[in-house]
């Protein structure tokens, strides 16, 4: 969908996204395409279309980070790390450290759907645990035995740059991140909803792990990138 997303999301039905997950406009920078989209009407429209196990899973960087959680601070659950392959800030490197990671936050007006992705081939783990009750945490459940070499997610997570393989857009997120997100936040043929579209990353990722899509871009030149994109063959988007 071209246009401004605030416009054309209330073309989409009310109750219908199981997931929005954009990379946002952070206003960090003096370029046209980086201003901050007006938060109030943005969550209007997130909290119209979404469904009521929906997540809305937004990257961030400060201080963009912390107007996005105190905007939304009752959906607000917790928040990823990207960390990257590929620091930046060396012009102020003598001033403050240099900059290797962004936020991924994630929002919902319950409890959403997830979808640990769990990683494999670690050195075997077994252990016993007892029954918890905890003043701050409650009862838990007994887990009387754990064997297994697959291990949750962490909350920090590294993906590296594929711009190598296509540079579209100048804040483009790596593919597998997005993908990542996806699988973790929806099931397959699940909507997903990307207002900030950019290139169509998310687009791509959603074609890749079998989701239906709506992307929304309000620059012609960017749309027509993310519909190539997107729809290229399989084997040949990136």
């Amino acid at each position: 969908m071209l246009g401004d997303c605030l416009d054309r999301m209330r073309e989409i039905p009310s109750g219908t996204v199981d997931l929005i997950l954009a990379d946002l406009p952070y206003g960090t920078t003096c370029c046209a395409w980086d201003s901050v989209i007006p938060l109030a009407p943005l969550w209007e429209q997130y909290c119209r279309v979404l469904k009521p196990r929906g997540a809305v899973v937004l990257t961030a960087a400060q201080p963009f980070t912390s107007a996005l959680v105190m905007s939304k601070p009752d959906w607000f659950l917790y928040d990823w790390v990207w960390e990257k392959g590929n620091a930046t800030g060396f012009l102020n490197a003598k001033k403050a450290p240099l900059r290797a990671h962004e936020s991924v936050l994630v929002f919902a007006p319950g409890q959403p759907t997830y979808n640990p992705q769990f990683t494999h081939g670690h050195a075997r783990k077994k252990t016993s645990r007892r029954t918890v009750d905890s003043e701050c945490y409650g009862k838990a459940l007994k887990l009387a035995e754990y064997d297994s070499t697959s291990r949750y997610p962490r909350s920090v997570q590294f993906f590296s740059s594929d711009k190598q393989r296509g540079n579209y857009h100048p804040t483009q997120k790596p593919l597998k991140l997005m993908e990542y997100l996806v699988r973790t936040y929806s099931n397959p043929d699940d909507h997903v909803l990307d207002n900030a579209m950019g290139s169509g990353t998310t687009g791509v990722a959603c074609r890749n792990t079998g989701r239906a899509f709506t992307g929304i871009e309000m620059d012609p030149e960017h749309f027509g990138t993310a519909q190539r994109r997107i729809f290229l063959p399989l084997e040949l988007a990136a």
